[in-house]
């Protein structure tokens, strides 16, 4: 597909030569990094849950790295921290906003189960 194709499609709306603007590019820079995506599945896949939860999910992350990346994805809107009644530790949990990922989750299912049967067919 040339990019005129790809500026008027539905599938990369906005202006491709734009970077600024484009909304890939924009929601590539939003989820971007190596534990942003590990850190969003658990909480997409069991709904809210406690620091050290998510650190024993997203092994091997160390500490330090759960801690700013949490920091980042509350900043950009997609996780928020919650107090629990019943302890005085907090829950993370995605956001409305966080919650519209399903879809690219979704997707990013079916790609990695068409990958994984691609490359054991050769």
């Amino acid at each position: 597909m040339n990019t005129d194709a790809l500026r008027h499609s539905n599938v990369l709306p906005g202006a491709v030569h734009d970077r600024a603007n484009c909304p890939v590019d924009t929601a590539i820079s939003v989820i971007a990094g190596k534990w942003k995506l590990l850190l969003l599945r658990p909480l997409y896949l069991h709904g809210p849950l406690r620091y050290n939860a998510l650190l024993r999910l997203a092994s091997p992350i160390a500490a330090k790295e759960l801690t700013r990346n949490l920091h980042e994805l509350e900043y950009a809107g997609l996780v928020k921290r919650r107090p629990q009644d019943d302890t005085n530790s907090d829950a993370y949990e995605l956001t409305e906003l966080g919650k519209t990922l399903e879809q690219t989750f979704r997707a990013l299912g079916e790609f990695g189960t068409t990958y994984l049967r691609s490359r054991r067919a050769t």
